[in-house]
């Protein structure tokens, strides 16, 4: 793929890394100057010096070529105004849009002429925050968080000393809105189970619930034998 982004802050620079990792090409705009300069330096794509809210910029940026646009800065309205140049200029183009205000989140995705410019609508502040909050409720989880449905993915680790190791899936007794989607042996091999699937003596696994279940499940996977 071919990826924009605006703005080389924390959240962008880290984006830009982690899709050249994966061989992706990508382009930055940054108003700053010291910061493009400093970018230039640590990602292998090009680096612009400039306001991905002008027209001009995003055409040296060859937003008419990119697979996605990525508004990152820390500024809503500018971050939606780039969106909306992006999809005039690329209307194939998906656009994703960072909001650093929640409130502006809600405002943006109920105005339905809005809507139309922008594919994706991110808040890191309010993604770390459910984390956060998540993590305080029911700790010790690897989790992905699915806010929007009230749900989690979540990894536990199994021993030999849990009670749940070795068992069969559909004997395991799981609460109602959970789901077993997959399971790693002790040398890290995948299975993906169905109701017979014997869990291994010792490894990982990894549960899809909602919110409301995770206590229970946390019970149960981690209940030890006597």
């Amino acid at each position: 793929m071919f990826v924009v982004i605006m703005g080389a802050g924390r959240v962008g620079y880290l984006v830009a890394k982690m899709l050249e990792a994966e061989g992706h090409d990508v382009t930055i705009i940054e108003m700053n100057k010291e910061r493009a300069k400093e970018l230039s330096l640590l990602i292998n794509g090009l680096v612009i010096e400039g306001d991905a809210t002008d027209q001009k910029t995003l055409e040296e940026a060859n937003i008419k070529q990119a697979d996605a646009f990525a508004a990152l800065t820390g500024r809503d309205d500018a971050n939606l105004l780039a969106c909306i140049l992006a999809k005039h200029l690329n209307p194939k183009v998906t656009t994703i849009l960072r909001v650093s205000n929640p409130k502006n989140k809600e405002v943006f995705e109920r105005v339905e002429d809005l809507k139309r410019y922008f594919d994706f609508v991110i808040s890191p502040e309010e993604i770390a925050a459910n984390y956060i909050f998540r993590s305080i409720v029911t700790p010790g989880f690897d989790r992905v968080l699915f806010p929007k449905e009230g749900a989690e993915i979540v990894q536990f680790k199994i021993d030999e000393n849990s009670e749940v190791a070795e068992k069969v899936v559909k004997d395991l007794g799981l609460p109602k809105d959970s789901l077993i989607v997959a399971i790693y042996d002790e040398k890290g091999n995948l299975v993906i189970p169905s109701g017979d699937t014997k869990l291994p003596k010792k490894g990982q696994i990894v549960i899809f619930a909602k919110n409301n279940a995770l206590k229970e499940i946390k019970s149960l996977i981690e209940k030890k034998k006597e």
